[in-house]
């Protein structure tokens, strides 16, 4: 399960996430988000045509037998 967390670093706002391998978010750009900073569809109560970023961790690869 995605994890985050979020502090201010030379007075700007950073958040970390950090996603368990083959995991897929969505994560919010229209800063209305309650789930901030993961989407929660807030988005679409939004004026514009802004809409969410999606993120995927690679899955690990299966080991290759010979």
């Amino acid at each position: 399960m995605a994890t985050h967390r979020t502090e201010d670093r030379n007075g700007k706002r950073r958040t970390e996430i950090q996603l368990d391998p083959g995991e897929t978010v969505a994560l919010c750009r229209c800063f209305a988000s309650g789930k901030f900073p993961f989407c929660d569809g807030s988005h679409r109560k939004q004026p514009g045509k802004v809409a969410p970023v999606i993120v995927s961790a690679p899955a690990p690869e299966a080991s290759k037998e010979t």
